[in-house]
Formats: structure tokens, sequence, C-alpha cells
């Protein structure tokens, strides 16, 4: 299994700092464990998603002490199994527009974004 060296990547199954990664789909995962998890659902046609993952985790989009909570809350949110699979869908999905449409009837995936806008763009009021 081919190691991995860069640090905004992260384990599909529990967000820790992986080692490896799935010899069919190439998603990252870190441990024995997690790869067992990963396999029961394992697509060797999903494309990797460590792009958007790094832009969503990296440290240059997040400050660290001001977005502190909203981080937290972002990593608990990307632990929930049920949202996991919206992305993943939606990842993979032709019709994109249909489906985010589709995800945004879901109270969850709308946490989800609202979490992710307070990382990226702050309110004013947060910034004064």
């Amino acid at each position: 299994m081919a190691s991995l060296n860069c640090s905004a990547v992260v384990c599909v199954i529990c967000l820790e700092k992986p080692k490896y990664r799935c010899p069919a789909c190439r998603v990252p995962y870190c441990s024995v464990t997690c790869f067992r998890k990963h396999k029961e659902q394992c697509n060797p046609e999903t494309r990797s998603t460590e792009k958007k993952v790094r832009s969503a985790v990296t440290a240059k989009t997040i400050k660290p002490a001001e977005n502190k909570g909203e981080s937290a809350a972002l990593r608990s949110l990307l632990l929930n199994p049920h949202l996991r699979q919206l992305m993943v869908s939606l990842d993979q999905g032709d019709n994109k527009a249909k489906l985010m449409r589709a995800c945004m009837q879901e109270p969850l995936f709308v946490e989800f974004a609202d979490c992710c806008l307070r990382i990226v763009e702050p309110s004013q009021d947060e910034d004064s």
C-alpha cells in the first residue's frame, strides 16, 4: 500500500491523518479498522475527493483562533454517515444541479453548507 505524505488529506472514515490509500478507489484511510469499514462501501469507480477535502480543511481558508468552534462543528458534521453518503452521491451523480436541489432539502446538508460558509465567509458582525 502506498504511503501518503500530504498533511491536508484525511481518512475517509474517521477524518484522522491517513497513512494509506485504498488500492481499488484510491481514497485515503488510516488503519486496518477504517479500511475494513470503507471496504464495505468501496466503489472502485469513485473519484478521489482529496482536493475537495483538502480545500475544505486547509489552514489557509480557516483562521484557527477565530473559527475553532465552526471547525469543530464541521468535523462533527463530516463524521455523520448520512451526510457523507449524500456528498458521495452528489459527487458521483450525473445531474449535479438536480442532486444539489435534492440535497438542499435535507436539513443535515443545509447545516453542513451553512457551517462551511461560516468558515469561508464569516459574517461581517463576527469580523468587527
